[in-house]
């Protein structure tokens, strides 16, 4: 890599994605690590708060909860890794994860996964990467918790179709398991408060009249909320 590409946002993000990631331990030509697929049910935990763990995990498919206590901070979905944010101190995890549908994981032995990155001249970049997604996670959270109740509702249900959902050129389509009781959950807000404006935005038309699943009409909302 050349030095001038050290400074280019789309050129690390490219070439030290979670998808180069995952080729790269797989790889077993250099430095092998311990990796096993494994299938897990609706509702099993994948990893427990306040405890440290020996692994390092890959979302090969399903959406994960984390939560702390019985709160939820965070969605993990396709492609994203679990785990990886206390690698370098191999402390006890912050959060409980556990899966909201049936899941498909690649599980890595964190110690190898470390010894990995740290033999490679350029390593650190892809631990640089997924705390930088983190961050901004953390930083479009804080942004929209200064909204308004409904504001805050549908901007976060635009936020988790773009993310985790499918997309026509009409309609934002999230999956099923982000129910209203589980965003209201993730918004911190009484599961009365998230029909009641749920409500508001079927009968303007934001949202389709589905009680299984929310779906968002883009031409009803403001072009600014979908960028």
């Amino acid at each position: 890599m050349l030095y001038k590409e050290l400074f280019d946002k789309d050129v690390i993000d490219e070439k030290f994605g979670n998808s180069q990631l995952l080729r790269l331990l797989q790889d077993n030509n250099d430095y092998p690590v311990t990796q096993k697929k494994i299938e897990l049910k609706q509702k099993e935990t994948l990893i427990y708060e306040n405890t440290v763990h020996d692994y390092v995990y890959l979302i090969e498919s399903g959406i994960f909860g984390a939560y702390k206590e019985s709160h939820i901070v965070s969605f993990i979905g396709k492609n994203e890794f679990i785990g990886m944010d206390n690698i370098l101190g191999n402390e006890a995890s912050y959060l409980t994860v556990t899966a909201l549908e049936k899941s498909v994981v690649w599980r890595f032995l964190k110690k190898d996964v470390m010894w990995k990155l740290m033999h490679m001249q350029e390593g650190l970049f892809f631990l640089y990467i997924d705390l930088k997604l983190i961050n901004e996670h953390w930083i479009q959270r804080n942004a929209i918790q200064v909204a308004d109740a409904k504001e805050r509702i549908i901007s976060n249900i635009i936020q988790l179709g773009n993310l985790y959902g499918e997309e026509t050129e009409n309609q934002i389509i999230l999956p099923k398991v982000f129910t209203k009781k589980i965003i209201s959950n993730y918004l911190n807000l009484t599961s009365t408060t998230v029909y009641f404006f749920c409500k508001q935005l079927i009968k303007e038309g934001v949202l389709e009249a589905i009680s299984y699943q929310l779906i968002v009409n883009k031409n009803k909302i403001k072009k600014s909320l979908l960028e």
